[in-house]
């Protein structure tokens, strides 16, 4: 029985060795180009290029005159006075535009070079007829516009550095870091194997990693990028083959020129060069010690552990990396103390590009489905959602300022990124505020609060809540919220206190629909962070970032269909073949009868409420938002949608200190500067009202019918069934009332900032 089963596993073993044996020949024919390229620095790698949406070109309110022409600009379209020749030149006469258009490869076919012929009629295209033949045609598409290419090629990654020319301190750092026993092992770790096992049976999870330098170098020139068992098989017979074929300082050489390091700007830092002349000013070889340990300790998340994203993070890791090369002898005592009391001095990004936070979101996106950096050396294609002309838009808005500022815009009918600035300077500061800080929205959380009371039908949008001093105890004490303006006005309706962003009022209606509610709501409507369970929720007290709370608010602005925002549309394969591309799957979370009484209460802010400055601006599209100031004055947001896209800004520091005004006053002029320009490019229709809806006109002092006394009057959407039947009790009705009312003044309806 020994025998045969010693002799079943050597047959299993010689099956595996055989698998790796072919894996590896298949490997080294595939793959001679871009081992060629490690093993002789210089050669050049394909080319990934990263593109914005295309503009399609046909008779609709998107085609109008002010964007076709500006996106002609944007990829670069030389306008000339005579009759276009060639591709790439423009002729632009109002109410006619001549233009040659460029060939291009797109996703799903090919448009040649044409000269067109496009008719506008009341800014908007009318007609497109191609000049040849005179041919009329219902639709063509102008270029994206090139944001960025990725390789190991570039101005920065090109350069490639020999082991023996740097400090043995420099690839000590590494192998502390990343693979201690790389001289005594081959293709795998099996002690390393073993430990990593042990310790995720112990704790119950997956924490402990166990790849050798080999195996990520392997990984990372792989062609196959998903992530599949098949690959992982090919990429141990790569690693086995590149043991046996390079020798150990060969192979670590291979590793520090391809190992991916970030981003600069929109250039892919591949390699310890390229890094090192980013991120410190001077070759590799001259790293000191500590700077040696900061980039090792990047290697895991080269964002997380940037000293330019976040200091004390860098600094802390550091310290570790130090810790590891001092006690595994790659430097002494002394090198040790003396590099931990030096201070990191990054030098600033020297390159700037306006899609930079974006494009450094669409790496990190990749990286969760493919292995960084082997996509950057495939020739990929990659089409992004970014609207070139709406993210020129949110850069000019969001200018260097004190403190630092972001905007998102999101179109909430598919959840594409349209525009991403995540602070005010990548250069100075590439920590992005729109993903990465999480800060309290305050009233911007309140339409979710609106939301889950109209859903529970225990309330209306003229519902009357009290608006007097109230005071809370809880476990941590007692918690007293006050209004804006510290003014009680003995009772306020739904709608008022969204309008004017009353905070009482939306503590009392919280309690009247309960916490879990409300937190239900807003996590279907796209808010993942974990949301406080306490009253002060109503008051924005739970910590979101912005690109989930516009999210939040494109949900609305859908009519109740969820979008998970994105930002790659598609993806290209070096030979055409798509390798992913994104459809639309909205979720109906919401009837769109409730995040309609929802826009027409933001409606109202922007029209007399806290956001009433947009306007006074000269803002006039139809639109709805949100004001939203935390604690202190700490951070301001406002988020706000038209039917075709939703903006949130959000303005603050980086360490906790006050802005001095409120969101109407710092966030809100951002968001009107961008949804001005956003406006002409892409004029919003109206908002749709549900038919279901039932309309009735009340009094708003008692939030019932309306009677002929009555002095003020509104009409109201309610859902069926919620309608009030009864008439207003506070004023007289027939003859009386009317005469009554001719005679009284309508008292105004203040107005808060």
């Amino acid at each position: 029985m020994l025998k045969r089963t010693s002799r079943l596993f050597l047959r299993l073993m010689g099956g595996v060795v055989l698998v790796l044996t072919i894996s590896s020949a298949i490997l080294i024919y595939k793959d001679r180009d871009t081992l060629s390229w490690l093993v002789n620095p210089g050669a050049n790698p394909k080319t990934t290029e990263v593109y914005s949406q295309w503009l399609d070109l046909g008779p609709s309110e998107s085609s109008t005159w002010d964007r076709v022409t500006q996106w002609l600009v944007a990829t670069e379209y030389r306008a000339v006075a005579g009759f276009p020749t060639q591709p790439g030149e423009y002729r632009a006469v109002y109410p006619t535009l001549t233009l040659f258009v460029r060939p291009f490869r797109y996703p799903d076919k090919d448009f040649p070079a044409q000269l067109l012929l496009l008719e506008f009629s009341d800014q908007t295209l009318s007609g497109i007829q191609a000049v040849a033949g005179h041919a009329a045609l219902t639709e063509w598409r102008l270029e994206p516009k090139r944001l960025a290419e990725w390789n190991a090629g570039g101005k920065n990654a090109r350069a490639q550095v020999r082991i023996a020319e740097l400090p043995p301190y420099i690839p000590g750092a590494i192998l502390a870091m990343e693979d201690k026993r790389f001289y005594r092992h081959g293709a795998f770790d099996l002690v390393g194997i073993a430990r990593a096992f042990w310790v995720d049976l112990r704790t119950g999870h997956l924490r402990q990693g166990a790849s050798t330098i080999s195996q990520q170098l392997a990984r990372s020139i792989f062609l196959d990028v998903h992530r599949t068992w098949r690959r992982k098989v090919l990429e141990a017979a790569l690693a086995v083959y590149l043991e046996l074929r390079y020798s150990k300082p060969k192979l670590l050489e291979m590793y520090l020129n391809q190992v991916y390091w970030g981003q600069d700007g929109a250039d892919s830092l591949l390699g310890i060069e390229a890094v090192s002349q980013s991120l410190f000013g001077k070759p590799a070889r001259a790293l000191t010690v500590a700077e040696s340990a900061t980039l090792a300790g990047m290697l895991q998340s080269p964002n997380r552990y940037s000293p330019r994203t976040t200091l004390q993070a860098a600094q802390a890791r550091r310290k570790i990396v130090l810790g590891l090369m001092r006690d595994q002898k790659f430097i002494s005592e002394s090198q040790y103390k003396s590099a931990l009391g030096e201070k990191i001095r990054p030098v600033a990004i020297k390159k700037s590009n306006e899609a930079a936070y974006f494009l450094a979101n669409v790496h990190s996106q990749l990286a969760d489905r493919y292995s960084l950096p082997v996509f950057l050396n495939q020739g990929w294609t990659i089409f992004t959602t970014l609207d070139p002309l709406l993210q020129h838009a949110a850069v000019q808005a969001v200018k260097p300022r004190a403190g630092q500022a972001a905007l998102v815009a999101i179109d909430p009918k598919t959840g594409g990124i349209l525009a991403w600035v995540g602070g005010t300077n990548f250069q100075t500061n590439p920590f992005d505020h729109a993903m990465s800080a999480k800060r309290q929205p305050g009233s911007a959380f309140k339409p979710f609060v609106a939301l889950s009371a109209l859903e529970s039908r225990k309330v209306t949008t003229a519902t009357l809540l009290e608006d007097k001093p109230l005071t809370l105890k809880g476990s941590q004490g007692s918690w007293t919220p006050q209004n804006y303006d510290h003014h009680y006005r003995g009772s306020a309706s739904v709608w008022d206190s969204i309008v004017y962003s009353l905070n009482v009022p939306m503590v009392r209606l919280a309690m009247r629909v309960g916490v879990q509610p409300i937190i239900d709501v807003a996590h279907r409507a796209g808010i993942e962070s974990p949301l406080r369970e306490d009253l002060s929720l109503a008051l924005g007290t739970s910590e979101v970032s912005l690109v989930e709370l516009t999210g939040a608010y494109a949900t609305l602005a859908s009519g109740g269909q969820r979008n998970v925002p994105y930002n790659v549309q598609t993806i290209v394969g070096q030979d055409e073949k798509v390798i992913e591309s994104h459809e639309p799957s909205p979720q109906n979370v919401f009837a769109p009868e409730l995040t309609s009484l929802v826009t027409q209460m933001l409606e109202g802010v922007l029209d007399a409420g806290t956001g009433k400055a947009a306007r006074e601006s000269g803002f006039s599209a139809p639109a709805a938002g949100k004001t939203g100031t935390s604690e202190n004055y700490q951070d301001a947001w406002f988020i706000g949608y038209t039917s075709a896209m939703v903006c949130g800004v959000w303005v603050g520091y980086d360490t906790p200190k006050s802005l001095g005004h409120s969101a109407a006053g710092i966030a809100l002029p951002l968001w009107t500067a961008f949804m001005k320009k956003a406006a002409v490019l892409e004029p919003p229709r109206p908002f749709e009202v549900p038919k279901q809806l039932v309309w009735k006109t009340i009094d708003p002092e008692s939030g019932l019918l309306v009677r002929s006394g009555c002095p003020d009057r509104r009409k109201v959407a309610f859902l069926s069934g919620t309608e009030p039947n009864q008439d207003c009790p506070l004023h007289p009705g027939g003859l009386v009332g009317f005469f009554k009312r001719l005679g009284a003044k309508s008292p105004a309806t203040p107005s808060k900032s």
